[in-house]
């Protein structure tokens, strides 16, 4: 008789890559189809957000585009994964999709297309002078990582809870309208008097824009963030929001 060893744990792992790159194909194909412009609209659909969002704010003379993106990150990846595992529980018969890569797919598409809409946007608007290269490159790429990451684990601690309470996804909506004047976005730490900016600064999000906006704009705009603050809150922030996942997959994993 023969007895089949388990899987390494990097073969584990490639099973799993293998997995939630084929539920993002998946995902992609049946948001966006295969005929007319397809998943051209991965990129053309954020764009058009970026785009519609800096016309109207170019009224009271905000130009610049580069934070509106970081709008998108956590928004749009929040949205996508309340009840994702509940939309998608057929895919749970088959031993290899665990709840939680579903919800890796949805955000990595999410956090790809917003990427990717932005860099094709920015270098474009650079060539047309409407935007400027940053003034410390590294910065502005750390600053968005800094932004990624907290969309992320927003997103997912937004996910689990869904799956736990039915009535999150109900307010889900008011609490990302709610997270708009923390988000560095329409209002920059600078422009909040002091002692409310450092109530404001409390919140990890406007850190991680803020680090973002540093990066951009070097010394032409006064920023305001804690590196070390952000980092060990989103550290936290992870702790937690795997940890309400465990939770959230039990009771899948259950019913």
């Amino acid at each position: 008789m023969t007895v089949k060893s388990q899987p390494s744990f990097m073969e584990q792992l490639r099973i799993q890559r293998r997995v939630i790159w084929a539920l993002t194909l998946r995902e992609m194909i049946t948001r966006y189809g295969r005929e007319g412009l397809g998943i051209i609209w991965i990129i053309a659909e954020p764009a058009l957000f970026i785009i519609g969002v800096m016309l109207i704010f170019s009224a009271g003379g905000h130009t610049e585009f580069t934070s509106y993106p970081t709008l998108l990150l956590w928004r749009n990846g929040t949205n996508r994964v309340v009840k994702a595992v509940d939309i998608n529980r057929a895919l749970l018969h088959h031993r290899p999709v665990r709840p939680l890569d579903i919800i890796y797919s949805r955000i990595l598409l999410e956090f790809a297309s917003a990427t990717a809409a932005f860099v094709i946007l920015y270098l474009f608007f650079v060539a047309l002078g409407i935007c400027h290269w940053p003034a410390d490159l590294l910065t502005m790429i750390i600053g968005y990582f800094m932004v990624v990451w907290f969309s992320f684990v927003f997103a997912l601690f937004m996910g689990a809870l869904a799956e736990i309470s039915d009535g999150i996804e109900r307010v889900s909506h008011i609490i990302l309208y709610l997270n708009l004047p923390f988000s560095g976005v329409f209002i920059t730490a600078a422009a909040v008097p002091l002692p409310y900016r450092e109530y404001l600064l409390m919140f990890p999000l406007i850190n991680c824009v803020e680090w973002f906006h540093h990066g951009y704009y070097g010394e032409r705009m006064a920023t305001y963030y804690n590196p070390q603050y952000t980092i060990i809150s989103l550290l936290v922030l992870t702790f937690f929001s795997y940890l309400l996942t465990n939770i959230a997959n039990r009771r899948v994993q259950s019913t």
